[in-house]
């Protein structure tokens, strides 16, 4: 397990579109790991640091964080229901913000 920040960016070795304004990429080459292991002899796992330290600031919300995106299974079935149907995607996306308040999803622009 480590930081979604972690590695470099590699670019693509061929751009099929021009680079867009505002484009760009989450790594910073953080340099936090954890890793797990599954003892045998109690069938336990337990976590070890690799190294615990960040080399970026920690995110003050969860608007757009990777993890906190994430759609539920009733939701993604409401998604799909909608596609179907042919929905426009900004209202798909308002649709599942009015049904879950506690939701961070945001739209499909990169930030």
């Amino acid at each position: 397990m480590q930081c979604e920040r972690s590695g470099i960016y590699k670019p693509p070795k061929t751009r099929k579109k021009p680079n867009l304004e505002g484009s760009g990429s989450r790594k910073c080459n953080c340099l936090f790991r954890l890793k797990g292991f599954f003892d045998k002899d109690t069938n336990d796992w337990w976590l070890a640091m690799l190294c615990g330290m960040h080399n970026h600031d920690l995110d003050k919300k969860l608007s757009g964080h990777l993890i906190a995106g994430r759609l539920s299974a009733e939701e993604k079935k409401n998604v799909i229901d909608m596609t179907k149907s042919l929905t426009v995607p900004q209202n798909i996306l308002t649709n599942l913000k009015q049904n879950n308040k506690g939701s961070v999803t945001v739209g499909t622009k990169y930030v």
